[in-house]
């Protein structure tokens, strides 16, 4: 794997560390439960998107955070995944890499 497709197990670690950063270490387990339901019925070269998908979707439902993660230019909104960054999808700018959130600066 290269640095711009890392192995997906360091991509969960990447995508918990997020979540602990932003809502806190009691959703780890759902971050864990979700990934494994991904890897169950999909090929690890495309569960990436799904897992955070699934991770995102799952905060939003659930009420834990609606605008998980959110954008600190605009916090009304998420930042959306994709090319292992969460972008800002007003701006078109990735604000963070996967992993990055606790690095942020909210305004």
């Amino acid at each position: 794997m290269t640095a711009d497709n890392p192995p997906l197990e360091h991509v969960i670690r990447l995508l918990r560390r997020d979540v602990l950063a932003t809502v806190g270490a009691a959703h780890d387990h759902d971050v864990r439960r979700l990934a494994a339901m991904v890897l169950e019925y999909r090929d690890p070269d495309g569960a990436v998107d799904k897992i955070v998908e699934d991770v995102q979707q799952y905060l939003h439902d659930t009420f834990v955070d609606t605008t998980w993660p959110t954008c600190p230019r605009h916090p009304n909104h998420p930042m959306w995944f994709r090319d292992y960054a969460w972008w800002c999808e007003q701006d078109e700018v990735p604000l963070a890499r996967l992993g990055e959130l606790h690095n942020l600066r909210f305004a």
